[in-house]
This record gives structure tokens, C-alpha cells and sequence, in this order.
């Protein structure tokens, strides 16, 4: 098993190479400032070299790392959120999230933001286009509890005893408005993992790749569960959007969860799940 698994990290770092001399070309260039026929040589490339959805999205993951950071960098093209369905300029902690799993998924620039229909996107009937601003998912939680293309697997990583339980209206603030416009509030419940049972130790069973939602308690009241979200590799490694730093950032994932805020001394993490993430075949 031991041996399986050595070979497994050999044979990413030898595709992880291949992935950086494929820009080569374009020495100094950031992935975000890419060209699409650029982007299209790399995901090919990718795809060959590469055929694990898993190694390809952590390639990706880590080749994003310092594109800028926007708080609306996609939309719905159109109406009330005009700004691209698919866009790697800039990034928001979500969007980084959602367009690798897009770019993972594909071989061309095209074929990824095709991929967003349905993982921004509630499923409709055939024929009806997805993309509309009452239809998209706004929601992480949401989008975790239903969607074909994430799923939780915070009980795996620890035990009943060690998680608490959240029971909230989406959307529903607590004057009782909607915090977004749009027709729709979801009754839901969540388990996660509080912050003081955040351990090294609960760290070690986490998967290679996987994405970590950050519960911050003060959003509940404006119906709000998950309000930061990232991606956690080897346990360590915590990639995410930071509007802070203004960038995609790496620091220390356990480290992350015991910080304070500068302006107020507020934890930025007040609890935690945990979430894969699964190719888009369409």
C-alpha cells in the first residue's frame, strides 16, 4: 500500500513538471494573463499527461496561485449579473473553487466555462438554459448538501461527538428579508467541526485534495453559514482567494483556523467541513 501510494506522488510531481515546462513559452506569465489558445495547449496537455480529475485540479490549483482577487469576478453574462459565466483573470473564494473544477474537467477553455452550467447552476429541464441569476446556486451550503459535483465528507473526518450542528433558513436574514434578491430560502441543517476541536491530528485525515468550507457564526444572522471556503492539500496546505491579501494565497491550514481578524481580534474561522469535489462529464 505504502509502495502504491509512492508512486502515486512520484507520478504527480513528474506530471506537475510537465505541466510548468508547457509554459515554457511564456516565461514570467502568470496562468491568469494566458491567452485561450494558451490555456487550450495546457489542458490538453494536462489531460494527457494527466488522466486522475485529481491531479489535474491540484496542478491547477497551485499554477493559480496570486491571480487577483474579486469580489464579483463571474455572473451570469446577462441581466441583473452581467460579469462572464467563466472567467481566470480574477477570482473570488468560490469562483477559484468552481472554475478549477471546470478547468480540471476540460480540455479547452470552451469546454470550462460549458462546465459552469452545472456547477453554478441549478439542473433544469431539457432545452431550458440554466444561466440566470434566480437559478444559480449562491449558496456553498447549498451547493454542498445538493449538487452532483460536491459532496461532504466532514463525518469522516471526525466523529459525531466532535461536530455540532447548525439548523438555519438560507437567505433568510433575521429581520426576515432576504439577504439576496432572489425568490428562494432553503431550511437546512449542517454538521460541522468547531474550531476547538480542530486538531493536527484531525488534519492527518484529510484527503491528498479536498475542499474545506470556514463557518463564521456572525453571517447566521443575515442567513448565512459558510462564508469563506478554500482548498486544503495534504492536510497542510490551505490555497484560497483572500480578500484580504488581495490574491490567491497559500498559508498553513491549521494555522488559518486559529487566526485572529486584525481589525476586531474575531477568529476567522469559527468551524469547519470538508467537501470533494467530482468532474463534470457532460
Amino acid at each position: 500500500m505504502r509502495n502504491i501510494f509512492s508512486l502515486r506522488i512520484n507520478l504527480f510531481i513528474l506530471v506537475f513538471l510537465i505541466f510548468i515546462n508547457a509554459l515554457a513559452a511564456n516565461p514570467g506569465d502568470k496562468f491568469c494573463q494566458l491567452s485561450v489558445s494558451e490555456i487550450n495547449q495546457i489542458l490538453t496537455q494536462l489531460q494527457k499527461d494527466c488522466p486522475d480529475f485529481e491531479d489535474r485540479f491540484r496542478a491547477i490549483t497551485f499554477k493559480r496561485l496570486n491571480t487577483p482577487y474579486s469580489l464579483k469576478p463571474i455572473g451570469d453574462g446577462k441581466c441583473y449579473d452581467p460579469n462572464p459565466v467563466f472567467n481566470i483573470a480574477t477570482t473570488n473564494c468560490t469562483a477559484f473553487i468552481l472554475t478549477n473544477v471546470a478547468l480540471a474537467s476540460a480540455r479547452t477553455y470552451q469546454q470550462a466555462g460549458s462546465a459552469m452550467a452545472y456547477l453554478n447552476y441549478y439542473p433544469v429541464l431539457s432545452g431550458q438554459d440554466p444561466i440566470n441569476y434566480q437559478n444559480r446556486i449562491h449558496y456553498t451550503t447549498h451547493r454542498l448538501l445538493t449538487s452532483d459535483y460536491f459532496y461532504l465528507i466532514t463525518d469522516s473526518i471526525a466523529n459525531k461527538s466532535e461536530q455540532r450542528t447548525i439548523n438555519l433558513v438560507l437567505n433568510r436574514q433575521k429581520n426576515g428579508s432576504h439577504f439576496l434578491p432572489i425568490d428562494w430560502e432553503g431550511n437546512v441543517e449542517l454538521n460541522y467541526i468547531p474550531r476547538e476541536n480542530i486538531a493536527k491530528e484531525t488534519l492527518s485525515r484529510f484527503p491528498a485534495v479536498c475542499g474545506v468550507g470556514i463557518i463564521r457564526k456572525e453571517l447566521f444572522e443575515k442567513g448565512i453559514i459558510i462564508g469563506h471556503e478554500g482548498i486544503v492539500i495534504d492536510g497542510e496546505d490551505f490555497i484560497h482567494a483572500s480578500l484580504a491579501a488581495g490574491k490567491v494565497v497559500q498559508e498553513n491550514f491549521y494555522s488559518y483556523t486559529q487566526k485572529r481578524r486584525k481589525r476586531d481580534g474575531k477568529f476567522v474561522c469559527d468551524g469547519i467541513v470538508v467537501y470533494k469535489m467530482k468532474e463534470v462529464k457532460e
